[in-house]
């Protein structure tokens, strides 16, 4: 069935008003208050554009109340599908809105103190090595050498991310093969995409980086965005791009009355619609 224009910009008007009322509500009771730098009208303006894409036509085949729900979700998060940020992905005619590590990293700045982030792969043959503050129990980095033959080979045995928080003070996480794989694991692709098996270096950096920034998002003060989510279920360590979307994968409808939890995929999704609706695991 071909949408029309028309149609196109009627669903476009009433996802929108609603959306725009819950907001207007949650500022009016003082629940909520929006970034200065975060403009819905050109955040939802940028999800029209993906969402009314001919090639894959989410609005027209997801639910409208699926929709709102997404589009919310993106508003009170403060992140943008085009910086990528974060991604729609449809489950069957219900559509929701996954974090991306980008977009986690946006929004430990904004709420999690966090002032820079800087991720690096170890590859074997790599100098490398840390210790920890016997005070404060941070890491610290002591000394990472790489060499031109190492950079970029597939012999990756780890990664970590270095950062500085807006007080001043310096942490870092670092996370070995193992436990990056595993992380891969939980994903849709169990780290078998092609940006695994070819940008593995990039892949592990993007992991390192979300779970650096998963205990300032969910440590954050900001009551708004996590006190009445189940922060459990914030897991930034499935976080990445470049996700393939599991047809039959299980999706559970909220009311549009409560805000679902940011639910971070790890690959960028491959838009793809499941033949049919996936029913509910118990």
């Amino acid at each position: 069935m071909t949408t029309t224009n028309t149609e196109v910009t009627t669903i476009k008007k009433d996802i929108s008003v609603q959306v725009l009322e819950k907001i207007d509500s949650f500022q009016q009771s003082g629940e909520l208050t929006l970034p200065k730098d975060y403009k819905v009208e050109n955040a939802l303006k940028s999800a029209y554009i993906i969402l009314a894409d001919p090639k894959n036509n989410l609005l027209k085949k997801c639910t409208t109340e699926s929709v709102a729900e997404a589009l919310l979700k993106m508003v009170i998060y403060g992140v943008s599908p085009i910086k990528k940020q974060c991604y729609f992905i449809p489950y069957g005619d219900k559509l929701d809105c996954s974090i991306s590590y980008a977009g986690n990293i946006s929004i430990a700045k904004r709420y999690g103190g966090l002032q820079w982030i800087k991720g690096n792969a170890i590859f074997k043959g790599d100098e490398f090595a840390f210790e920890v503050d016997q005070k404060t129990g941070r890491r610290k980095l002591i000394n990472h050498l790489q060499t031109l033959e190492s950079i970029g080979s597939a012999d990756i045995i780890g990664a970590y991310a270095v950062y500085e928080l807006t007080d001043g003070s310096m942490d870092m996480e670092v996370m070995n093969i193992t436990q990056i794989k595993t992380s891969w694991n939980q994903g849709g692709s169990k780290g078998g995409s092609p940006a695994h098996k070819n940008f593995p270096d990039q892949m592990a950096i993007k992991t390192v980086l979300n779970r650096a920034c998963k205990l300032l998002i969910s440590s954050s003060d900001d009551s708004v965005l996590y006190d009445p989510l189940e922060e459990e279920k914030i897991d930034v360590q499935k976080s990445d791009v470049n996700q393939e979307i599991e047809k039959n994968a299980n999706k559970e409808s909220i009311s549009f009355d409560n805000v679902e939890e940011a639910v971070v995929v790890e690959e960028e999704p491959k838009v793809e619609l499941p033949k049919e609706t996936p029913k509910r695991a118990f």
